[in-house]
């Protein structure tokens, strides 16, 4: 029991300490699973351009998918942690039991949208040429929705009660069982690119599995049993408070990424949204200690304002924009530095050779943005612990538009227009969301202190 409520007490305790104790292992799974989806670019890139483009093309559908587990964990992340704070235990449970059946609700949902629905935008996007390899890529996540939905939900049931260890072996063992399975299920089965959609897809479910036992088994300091997963509509609307927000703004953002590749296209062809995309891999690598960041913040602060806490909030949120800082400044001058032997590992096939050049340029611009992007991910967690998922919602909605009509006109010049106009748009993504936070902050902050004024009249 001692082992089990360690992490507990660290997260509610001083909040510098909290999240370094979380930001390590987070790291390390984060990073993990980025080198996973690095793994996964290496293997496809090997099979040309048009099995490439493909994957670039359809990846948002998978993000989209996932993405619903991931709101779902924010959202019960925040609301356990808040009441964990309280030390509220049975409330904790009911509200994990519930997170549960909304994952599997949500996943039938997924299946069916996506089913009906692909073929149709393959074609609208302009990416019939390709039509056949996004069906194949994209048949196992319609498969198998409830895994890759439900492996996110537990991760962040995980992060709730402060279990950074615990939640890095999920995500360890999700990335590590597909870099096994993808050489094995695209090459030695020969099932090429539907077997790097089914990896990815059966590893979310090992890793599920074991996060499951460990809370059927007793190990973890919320308890799931038969109470827990009785349908409770204060339950799932507490969670879905910040989680329904959460997902929608991920699902908004993949729809945009989709749509704007009709701009890459336009630009030129469907190689463009290859160009756009493997770069990106490594933005994504450098954005893993900040999404690690993030992660651990969202628990840290929602458990500081459960115990009734401006002072422990204020500290995570100063501590946490520091670190921000100093990372992404340095992995920013990193990439543009290292750009050209770092595009080489994707260039191994001729007709990928081809396009190097222009990879290394568009990673140059990509590096440019990353302290953009790191502050982008930093007020969107500030938000998300602030539970105003639906303020994070509307803004990325807005600057969504803003970004799709920016690339339409942008692409009646070139590709790398387009890119440089996205580098603009990152940083006033930034500047918004983190003034947004700030306010949000401080907005929370004088609540607590004018509620316990008011208690403290009631006790004279």
């Amino acid at each position: 029991m001692a082992e089990k409520s360690r992490d507990l007490e660290i997260m509610l305790g001083e909040p510098k300490q909290a999240i370094r104790s979380m930001l390590i292992p987070l790291a390390i799974s984060y990073l993990v699973i980025q080198l996973n989806l690095f793994v996964d670019t290496f293997w496809t890139s090997g099979l040309g351009v048009q099995i490439s483009s493909a994957v670039s093309t359809i990846s948002p559908v998978y993000w989209m998918i996932a993405a619903s587990g991931t709101g779902l964990g924010v959202g019960a992340s925040s609301t356990i942690a808040y009441r964990l704070g309280q030390r509220d235990f049975d409330r904790s449970s009911v509200l994990a039991g519930n997170t549960l059946i909304l994952g599997l609700v949500f996943s039938l949902i997924s299946s069916a949208i996506v089913g009906i629905f692909i073929g149709p935008v393959i074609e609208l996007i302009g990416a019939g040429d390709i039509h056949a390899e996004c069906m194949d890529y994209v048949l196992p996540f319609i498969i198998m929705s409830w895994a890759l939905i439900l492996n996110g939900v537990v991760a962040g049931l995980l992060r709730s009660e402060g279990a950074a260890n615990k939640s890095m072996t999920v995500l360890l063992i999700t990335a590590g069982v597909n870099m096994v399975l993808d050489p094995l299920l695209i090459y030695v089965l020969d099932w090429g690119i539907f077997g790097a959609g089914m990896a990815t897809s059966l590893s979310s479910l090992v890793a599920t599995v074991l996060g499951l036992y460990w809370y059927f088994g007793g190990r973890m300091v919320l308890r799931l049993d038969r109470r827990s997963f009785r349908p409770s509509k204060d339950a799932m609307v507490e969670v879905l408070v910040v989680g329904g927000p959460k997902t929608a703004e991920s699902i908004i953002n993949n729809v945009i990424n989709m749509v704007q590749r009709v701009f890459f296209i336009i630009a030129t062809g469907t190689v463009g949204i290859m160009l756009y995309n493997v770069p990106w891999r490594y933005v994504a690598l450098g954005e893993v200690p900040i999404n690690a960041l993030g992660a651990a913040l969202i628990p840290v602060c929602s458990s500081s304002l459960g115990q009734g806490s401006p002072g422990k909030v204020d500290t995570a949120v100063s501590y946490s924009v520091k670190l921000t800082i100093v990372i992404t400044l340095i992995l920013g001058a990193i990439l543009f530095v290292f750009a050209e032997p770092l595009i080489s590992v994707f260039t191994t096939s001729e007709s990928m050779a081809e396009e190097s050049e222009r990879l290394i340029w568009v990673l140059r611009m990509y590096a440019l943005i990353l302290p953009a992007t790191g502050f982008t991910i930093l007020g969107n967690s500030i938000l998300q612990a602030m539970k105003r998922s639906s303020l994070v919602t509307t803004l990325m909605l807005a600057w969504g538009l803003l970004k799709l009509v920016c690339y339409a006109v942008a692409c009646q010049y070139s590709f790398e227009a387009i890119v440089e106009v996205m580098v603009v748009l990152m940083y006033l993504n930034a500047v918004v969301m983190m003034i947004l936070a700030k306010r949000e902050v401080r907005k929370k902050q004088v609540a607590i202190v004018v509620a316990s004024q008011d208690d403290g009249d009631m006790v004279r």
